[in-house]
């Protein structure tokens, strides 16, 4: 019974060590892996899950998109009167193909919101406003600028003169002394102690951005005022109107830069806000977000129409859910069935001990045998050969004995085995070659001799 404890122990810390090899959660080498990012499954600060479950609650149809724009019209909900609503930047690549299909289903009368983290700079979107710029452009062919950029497209001083002064800059800069530098570097850090800034651009606490609505317009009836937050330092971004488009600004920042606009394509629309926090779990609850929200479903949706919230986008797709997988109870009766079966074979049908090995006392012929072999090792091949012959020529004298003869010299053994009739000429050819060798102390086949040796006997006593 001792021994079957000990067995369980041991069994229960190998898999205890498997747990700890294979199964156990490590922390991800991708320095993101644990950011909140914009899905319906996310609670935290930047999720969709509050949205989800209010849109859920107020009878609004709702739905968690996770494959591409290519099966929108394979979907089963009306043709149009829904909303989609995608964050910017992405982590998945939107594919060439759903550009279009993405495009022919919003001209059947459906609305794009997207949600675009350009103004605002949540965690999961520090440092990419440039892609989701590009993004922005692919989809709706809206441009964004930085304030430098745009002073650079409408400064008209010739090229020529502005490389000078480039130039200038650059030298001012090299020629200035090592004390200068270090003073600055003080007062770079100065402020950012100031503003809460760590290296990296992270604010202690997130901070607030005022948006203000533009004036009368169906998706502002009663919006005087929006709210984005941003957890990283955020980059200042302007409309850049291209010249084959139109959009309608609805909501403006405190310095009067667009935050917030509306897109009419064929008989849908798209509505682009910049700044990615707008309908956050953290931020719905701010000034009028959700107003604005519940605006846009009564203004932009059908009756029966559904909110698609696009969470492939932001890593969640549906060839792999692992919610669902850690969620299916199958999972946890397989895992017991195989952990019990596992147990009984230890326990049960192992042996615990390994039988004891019974020794028996040698046979004669073993005996016989092994101290052959020992011989054999000991004494070389030539004289062994050597000591068989002798026995052989033995043998042979006896049997001329018997016949008549007396053969004494081994020369005359050898002529009376020649005129043998029993013996064949190839047989006695091959026995003398050996016997040559084992006197010049040649290596030899013993077991061939040996068995030549027994066969000529037999003959010669017949």
């Amino acid at each position: 019974m001792r021994e079957r404890g000990i067995t369980l122990l041991l069994a229960l810390a190998s898999l205890l060590a498997f747990y700890g090899l294979w199964l156990r959660p490590e922390p991800s080498l991708d320095p993101d892996a644990n950011i909140a990012r914009p899905t319906t499954s996310e609670r935290r600060a930047n999720g969709y899950a509050a949205l989800y479950e209010w849109l859920q609650r107020s009878g609004v149809g709702v739905r968690s998109l996770r494959n591409r724009y290519v099966e929108l019209q394979d979907l089963d909900v009306p043709p149009r009167g829904n909303l989609l609503i995608l964050s910017l930047p992405a982590v998945e690549v939107f594919h060439t193909d759903e550009l279009a299909a993405l495009d022919q289903w919003i001209r059947r009368g459906n609305t794009l919101l997207i949600n675009a983290a350009l103004l605002d700079q949540p965690a999961w979107a520090a440092r990419r406003s440039a892609g989701a710029v590009v993004e922005i452009e692919s989809l709706t062919a809206i441009e964004f600028e930085t304030r430098k950029v745009r002073e650079g497209r409408l400064d008209e001083t010739p090229l020529a003169e502005r490389v000078r002064k480039a130039d200038e800059r650059d030298a001012l800069r090299k020629d200035e002394d090592e004390d200068e530098e270090d003073e600055e570097g003080g007062e770079d850090e100065e402020a950012e102690d100031v503003l809460g800034l760590d290296a990296s651009g992270l604010l202690d606490v997130p901070e607030k951005i005022m948006l203000t609505a533009t004036g009368p317009h169906v998706l502002l009836a009663g919006v005087k005022s929006l709210v984005l937050e941003t957890d990283y330092k955020a980059q200042e971004w302007s409309l850049r109107m291209p010249y084959d488009n139109f959009v309608l600004t609805l909501a403006r920042t405190a310095g009067g830069e667009g935050a917030l606009f509306e897109q009419r394509v064929g008989e849908g629309r798209v509505l682009l806000s910049a700044g990615g926090s707008l309908f956050t779990n953290r931020a719905l609850g701010n000034a009028d977000n959700s107003l604005l929200f519940a605006n846009i479903v009564s203004a932009r949706m059908s009756r029966d129409g559904v909110v698609l919230f696009d969470d492939l986008r932001q890593g969640l797709s549906a060839s792999y859910d692992p919610a669902r997988f850690y969620d299916d109870p199958r999972l946890y009766k397989t895992m017991f069935i195989v952990l019990g079966l596992w147990l009984v074979w230890v326990l049960g049908s192992t042996r615990l001990r390994a039988p004891p090995v019974e020794t028996h006392d040698p046979s004669e012929a073993a005996l016989v045998r092994h101290a052959g072999g020992l011989i054999a090792r000991t004494i070389s091949p030539a004289h062994t050969a050597q000591r068989l012959f002798d026995l052989f020529f033995a043998g042979v004298a006896r049997a001329a004995r018997r016949s008549g003869g007396d053969v004494l010299e081994r020369g005359d053994q050898w002529h009376w085995l020649e005129r043998h009739g029993a013996v064949l000429p190839q047989e006695l050819d091959q026995l003398k070659s050996w016997y040559a060798d084992a006197h010049a102390a040649r290596k030899l086949p013993l077991v061939p001799l040996q068995n030549l040796l027994d066969t000529l006997e037999k003959r010669l006593k017949t």
